[in-house]
Parts: C-alpha cells; structure tokens; sequence
C-alpha cells in the first residue's frame, strides 16, 4: 500500500534524523559561493564586455549584460553541478518539481502537493468529464477513460522516507467510481498495474511516464472495455516489437543538475513500434472510416520523444486502427476541448473516444478549458 501521510512533503533539510552540522552546510556554501564568486564574476571577461545599442530604460541592456555575463564565466555550470551533487548526496533532495526516492527513482512534485481548493477542482474535472460524454453523445459517440494512475500509488515502496498527504490516498478510486456512477467507462488501471508490476516495469524511474510495458499494460485494459460495448469497429490486424534498450535520460533528471554518474542512472528503454501488417492501411480506395479517436497527454502523444507507443500498443489490443489527437504539454482538459472543436473531428466522425487523463492532473487548475 502506498505510504500516505497527515501531512504534505518537508524538505528533507528539517529532517531531524540529520545530523545538526548538515543542516548549516547550505548557507555556508551558499556564502562562500557568493563571497568567491562575487570577485571571480567581475574580474571575468563576461564582466567587462558591456552590449552596445541596447536601450536602458527599457531593461534590454541588463538583460543583454546578464547573458553576456553568464556566457563570460566557465566556473558557472561546474559551480551548479558542485553544488546540485552537494545537495544529492547530502540531503537528498532535487529542485522544485522533483523529489529523489530510492534506489534511483525520481518522483514529480505533482504527486505529493495538496491545496484547500483540491476538492472542488476534482469535481470541476468530473463535471467537465460528464460534458464532454454529452457533447460526444449527440453524434452518437461513446466515451471511455484511461485513468492512470499516480507513478507514486503503483510504485510507494520507494519513496524511503518521503510520505504523500492522506487526501490523496483514494483520489484514485474515489474519482474512477464517480466517472462510474456517472455511466462513464473507466476500467481500474491501477488494479492492472499493481498486478503486472511484479512482472515487468511500468513506470520509468527518472521520468514522470510509463514505460512501454505499463502502456501494453492499460493498452490490453482499455482495448477489454472498448470491445465490451459492441460497437462493430472495422478490424485491422497489427504487430508491436522493441528495439535494442538505450540509456534513456527521465525528465524529472532536469531537476537534479549534477555530473553523469552522480545521480540516478539513466532508465534502460527499448522504444516500441507498432506496424499494420493486414492489406487494409486506408481501405481501398483509401477513404476507410476510422472510428476510434484517442485523446490525452504526452503519455498518448505521437511525437520524437514518445518511446511508450500506447496509441499503437492500443490499436493492437483493439483490433482496430485509431486516430490520434492526443497532445504533448498541454495536460488533458486542453487537447480534448480543441478536438471537439476540430475538423478532425467532422471528417472522421468517431463511434468510441478514448480519453487517457493521468490521476496527477485532477487536482490541476485549468482556467480556460475545465467546464467552470
């Protein structure tokens, strides 16, 4: 079961388990790196080179001066990844947007945030769930939620001495048997995932998605609920492999700068491909409806840095080839609100929409797009 606790996460600088000399190492390096750096800064050729034809009044000339003067002092990257091993080693810990486990695992800060207002924005994103299963409805078409759940509820035994807030700890449930009530399929990944994970790695550790076997994983879940409905899909038939694993950098490493070989260890990931090996490929003519349409994150996204495949993966367990409109860095709220509103959408009208929300985006506030 995942640690959860009645508080949000402390740095792990008031840690009293720490010894007590640790906890003034931050601010003496921070002043001998000031001290220091103040006369290595302005005796540097950074320093003495001042930009021409920028006006000062407006803010461009410092803002020109500052990068000249960044560019100006070699010791200042080896200076950051002094210090981010510094702190690594010492106390654990990573910038703002990641928090360091063990054994290698970087978790999101997401994951362990809470706000007075958590409660209302959850049920700002059902509401918007259940509009958009309307809107879908007046065409005919049929929703269903890919709900995944948080990397830290599948993977809680390491986070060593990290706890995430008690609010959080049947968010995932809760929000799936309201979807549920709501006549809204949303089969429980977070079973299938605690299931699988004893036989393969469902998460990356140094990075905030899946890895292509947790895609696999709900790819096979939600290819069960979207069969379970009847709804008659042309059939295509598909093959997925893996390449070679790489060394695969997470995102959540950009948070920790220190040196190669410091930190956490890259992941080790063979990107997936999945390829349509039936004569259909468009139909004949090429003009074949495709009535699948899936919608999501960067977890669903088609793009360079998608080594997880779930789009493809799906279109495997399905049986049936799907369109694509899922989007990188927008979250869900945003690119769901821009198909409905798509050309995509008129020309391949769907009979089933496959909607991937991440758990760790429900609590997020989106201004713009949450049906508020």
């Amino acid at each position: 079961m995942t640690e959860f606790a009645q508080d949000t996460l402390k740095p792990n600088i008031n840690n009293a388990a720490a010894p007590r000399l640790l906890h003034w190492l931050p601010a003496v390096f921070l002043l001998g790196v000031v001290g220091v750096g103040a006369v290595l800064a302005f005796t540097s050729k950074g320093a003495r080179t001042f930009p021409a034809g920028q006006d000062v009044v407006t803010g461009k000339w410092m803002g020109a001066y500052e990068k000249t003067l960044d560019a100006g002092v070699p010791w200042l990257d080896p200076s950051v990844n002094l210090w981010g091993g510094a702190n690594y080693r010492l106390f654990r810990e990573a910038r703002d947007g990641a928090v360091i486990g063990t054994d290698g695992w970087l978790y999101t800060t997401e994951e362990f945030q809470t706000a007075s207002g958590d409660a209302a924005e959850v049920q700002n994103k059902l509401k918007y769930v259940k509009q958009v299963q309307n809107d879908l409805a007046k065409s005919g078409a049929k929703l269903v939620i890919a709900l995944i759940p948080a990397k830290v509820r599948v993977y809680p035994d390491h986070l060593g001495v990290l706890r995430v807030p008690a609010q959080n700890a049947g968010l995932y449930q809760r929000f799936r048997q309201r979807l549920e009530a709501e006549s809204i399929p949303a089969p429980d990944l977070d079973a299938a995932f605690r299931s699988a994970r004893s036989t393969a790695q469902l998460f990356q550790k140094t990075d905030t998605h899946w890895t292509p076997q947790g895609a696999a994983v709900a790819a096979q879940v939600i290819a069960r609920q979207v069969k379970a409905l009847s709804l008659d899909l042309p059939t295509a038939t598909f093959t997925t492999s893996s390449a070679q694993p790489v060394d695969r950098k997470g995102d959540l490493l950009r948070y920790v700068p220190i040196p190669d070989g410091v930190g956490p260890a890259p992941d080790r990931i063979g990107k997936s491909f999945t390829t349509r090996t039936d004569a259909g490929a468009g139909g004949l003519l090429g003009d074949e409806s495709i009535p699948v349409t899936l919608v999501g994150t960067s977890y669903s996204a088609r793009t360079a840095n998608n080594v997880w495949n779930f789009d493809g993966q799906l279109e495997e367990a399905l049986g049936s080839e799907l369109i694509n409109a899922a989007q990188e860095g927008k979250g869900p709220i945003v690119p769901m609100r821009e198909y409905l509103k798509s050309q995509n959408r008129i020309e391949n009208p769907p009979k089933i929409v496959i909607w991937e929300i991440p758990e760790r985006f429900l609590r997020i506030d989106y201004p713009e797009g949450t049906g508020k």
